[in-house]
């Protein structure tokens, strides 16, 4: 009678089972750590990309927030030539007097002033309107009494105004014209003959 040992026969193909389910473990295990890397590396080369985007995103912002400054102010001196211009054009229409003052006046205002409003009564002038700045009407003042054309320069009132979202200046100044200072000292002239024809006349 032959007897077959089956108990080691069993053991042995337990233990390769064994071997295997462990291999398999351990391949899922490594297979895992490969995966869990490799997402990693491809997660952290979006972070890595979304922050180059974030960045390239904010550097354009700024870009634009300066274009749209320069365009701003672009704009703004835009709108300030035009209002000047706009003057000047107003100023040509009401001209009643004679030429050269009126022409001369316009090559007396510095850029920052414009006139909206010119009364002419026999030779004294009375100039109404805008500035930029304080320095802009002094330096309109001080061409007045060095031209040849005007004299007797007064700054009559200057007050704040709204020019749009700017605040600036408005005034007024009253001047003679050189035509008006000669009529002037001619009555003064007259005046005192008059005077002293009427002092002569009580004497007698």
């Amino acid at each position: 009678m032959i007897r077959i040992n089956l108990l080691a026969d069993r053991q042995a193909k337990d233990r390769l089972i064994i071997q295997q389910q462990f291999i398999m473990g351990a391949l899922v295990i490594v297979a895992a750590f490969v995966f869990c890397g490799f997402w990693w590396q491809v997660k952290s080369v979006q972070i890595s990309n979304t922050n180059k985007k974030i960045v390239s995103a904010k550097q354009e912002l700024d870009r634009q927030k300066k274009i749209r400054a320069e365009v701003s102010k672009m704009e703004a001196r835009e709108r300030r030539v035009k209002a000047i211009l706009k003057a000047i054009d107003h100023l040509k229409k009401i001209k009643r007097g004679p030429t050269e003052y009126y022409d001369a006046l316009n090559k007396l205002m510095p850029p920052e002033i414009w006139i909206n409003s010119l009364a002419d009564s026999s030779g004294s002038i009375t100039l109404k309107g805008y500035s930029f700045s304080n320095n802009a009407i002094a330096q309109f003042m001080t061409n007045l009494e060095k031209s040849p054309h005007f004299g007797r320069v007064d700054l009559k009132e200057i007050t704040k105004a709204k020019f749009g979202k700017e605040t600036i200046k408005q005034f007024s100044i009253r001047t003679m014209t050189s035509r008006g200072l000669k009529l002037a000292e001619e009555r003064k002239k007259l005046e005192r003959a008059k005077k002293k024809s009427k002092k002569k006349r009580k004497k007698r």
